[in-house]
């Protein structure tokens, strides 16, 4: 289980630190690229901002599928092979570190601001990142069984 600890912490650490930084910062916005930018938005919804207007029942609601989540991915990594644990421990690491946004602030702090050739992406943080390359991960692994 050393490598789901190891992802789960690097992930974990990674999105803390960064959300840390964000939080000091005095700003709102700054263009760092023609394509990049750093944004300070707190999401009270789920993926992409939906149900963001839903109150604090929400909150409540995805704090307890966020444990649940964390819980299944924690025995599933047990039963499976390195490749997979690493993913899981990545998946572990990025929900916590929103997780702990949803406790501390009810809300998730998202701070990258992706636009490139006229299609601008939601603002994201680095837990979103690692959730992500996990999913992709696990799906490559899925199938491909050789």
């Amino acid at each position: 289980m050393l490598i789901f600890w190891i992802g789960a912490f690097i992930t974990f650490f990674l999105d803390r630190i960064t959300k840390f930084w964000v939080l000091k910062w005095e700003g709102n916005f700054c263009s760092l690229t023609s394509f990049l930018n750093l944004v300070k938005v707190w999401n009270k919804g789920i993926v992409l901002g939906f149900f963001s207007e839903s109150g604090i029942i929400l909150q409540f609601l995805l704090i307890v599928t966020g444990l649940g989540v964390l819980i299944v991915a924690y025995l599933w990594a047990k039963k499976s092979d390195k490749f997979t644990k690493g993913a899981l421990g990545m998946l572990s690491g990025g929900g916590l570190g929103n997780l702990t946004d949803r406790v501390l602030y009810f809300a998730v702090l998202d701070f990258i601001d992706l636009h490139l050739m006229g299609y601008h992406w939601p603002a994201f943080n680095l837990a979103d990142v690692g959730i992500t390359l996990s999913i992709v991960i696990l799906f490559i692994k899925l199938f491909n069984k050789n």
